[in-house]
């Protein structure tokens, strides 16, 4: 059968809100076809996540047969913005709220794969919950089986959880997704079977084959699953059955051309090809997360815009022009932060309250004498108490504040997990007081209760006095 070019049925808003799998074997071109869907997508105004522990989506930056395209890089090898299980919540909230495309890089040495399962678990979490209000974005997860596992352990937990419910309930947040993955079998089957679209390129396994044929057969598709199952095989590299939602008759298609580079091995251990054809400039969303992550607020910016396509041709001489303009006024930048005093606003103007602080930390830094500002300003004062339990560390209280402290809860665990460890401390306590402890905590504010058990808040304060 003869591929056709293009993908049969391929409407960008449809497919992004929708479910998608993509499976095929190493270097069958499987993860070509996400990034060129991801291509389509941001040329038609949807940005993407994509989590990447493979480290091949960073590439997208890097014209290739057309242009390279402005996403953000967090993590791995070329990381705009550096990368660990506690940032990475705030990197994926940024980068929805500004409508950017963000690539996570999870090929790090730095990075395990409990490091992997945390940042996609509370970045799927943090889309899920809060993507809802800036519009439809498309999360792409390669390595699939990693965090949506057929036999799902304790170590996937948590992060299955959060993918089974961006399945079931992604739309809700406007949010699509599409698993990445090398064989059908490795992956959650409770997951798999609730994506709108497949594509299956190259296949050899007897287990993926046989799961693939119960799939096509149980669907009833023409031309029939023997056909189908026939030409896995010896499927070509960059072609591949697409199997569109609303049709029983899957498509053999050639994957269209990307237009960002498509790097090969040597390029992917470190080959210096960003050099050769530059990236696409990102400094101005970088330098505010820089300051988010850092902890100063962000002023205020206008929403948005799409951003409209970038020339195709680019000459090295002008992208080196441009470079070494950027070095300048990023060096400028530097200079004018740190020389710069405040501007004082003319009388009857709005006075900008981040521009007032930013300044008296700058010269509380540089000088011993301390700048006081006081303004006259209408404000709502909210007085907060703030609880202090004095425990004695022979108490059970203040057995189970020490876990506090050991950050044992920071992780959520059970009142039953807590138990088993005091237990191994020697403690001799009854499980019935160790829940209820816990219980007590959380109505205090020191704990909070979860569907799975009990988590520490976040800033609260655990201080240990040792006896003389």
């Amino acid at each position: 059968m003869k591929p056709e070019k293009e993908f049969p049925h391929f409407d960008a808003q449809t497919v992004a809100s929708q479910g998608n799998a993509i499976l095929g074997i190493r270097d069958s071109g499987k993860s070509y076809t996400a990034i060129k869907i991801a291509e389509i997508f941001f040329d038609a105004g949807i940005p993407f996540v994509a989590f990447d522990p493979i480290g091949r989506w960073r590439f997208l930056r890097v014209p290739g047969n057309g242009r390279g395209y402005p996403v953000v890089v967090a993590g791995g090898m070329a990381a705009d913005l550096p990368l660990t299980a506690a940032s990475a919540p705030e990197i994926v909230r940024a980068a929805m709220q500004a409508g950017v495309s963000l690539v996570v890089d999870l090929y790090d040495i730095e990075i395990s794969k409990a490091d992997w399962r945390k940042i996609v678990g509370e970045a799927v979490r943090v889309l899920l919950y809060e993507n809802g209000q800036h519009g439809l974005r498309h999360i792409f997860i390669e390595e699939a089986a990693e965090f949506a596992p057929q036999r799902v352990g304790p170590e996937q937990g948590r992060v299955y959880a959060e993918i089974e419910k961006l399945a079931r309930m992604g739309g809700n947040a406007r949010l699509g997704y599409t698993l990445i993955n090398q064989r059908a079998e490795e992956v959650n089957k409770a997951v798999l079977e609730l994506c709108d679209n497949l594509f299956l390129h190259r296949q050899k396994g007897r287990n993926s084959l046989n799961a693939l044929t119960k799939w096509l057969d149980l669907a009833d598709v023409q031309p029939g699953s023997k056909e189908i199952i026939k030409s896995l095989p010896t499927l070509p590299q960059g072609e591949c059955w697409a199997w569109m939602a609303g049709s029983n008759q899957p498509a053999r298609i050639r994957v269209p051309s990307k237009n960002s580079f498509e790097p090969d091995r040597r390029a992917m251990r470190g080959n210096p090809v960003d050099t050769i054809r530059p990236p696409v400039n990102v400094n101005d969303f970088v330098a505010d997360l820089r300051d988010r992550l850092a902890g100063k607020k962000p002023a205020a910016k206008p929403a948005p815009k799409i951003v409209q396509p970038m020339e195709k041709d680019v000459k090295e001489s002008e992208a080196r022009a441009l470079r070494e303009e950027n070095e300048a006024l990023k060096r400028r930048v530097a200079e004018l932060e740190r020389d710069q005093p405040i501007s004082v606003p003319a009388e009857g103007s709005a006075v900008d309250m981040n521009t007032v602080v930013a300044e008296v930390i700058r010269r509380v830094r540089q000088d011993d004498a301390l700048l006081r500002v006081f303004l006259s300003r209408p404000e709502l004062q909210v007085h907060v108490t703030r609880k202090t339990i004095d425990a004695d560390g022979t108490s059970l209280r203040g057995s189970v504040a020490i876990l506090i402290s050991e950050k044992f809860f920071d992780s959520t665990a059970t009142a039953s997990a807590a138990y088993t460890e005091l237990r191994r401390r020697g403690r001799s306590v009854a499980k019935p007081s160790v829940y209820g402890e816990c219980d007590k905590l959380a109505e205090l504010g020191f704990l909070t209760k979860e569907s799975d058990g009990y988590r520490a808040v976040a800033g609260m304060k655990v201080n240990i006095i040792e006896a003389a």
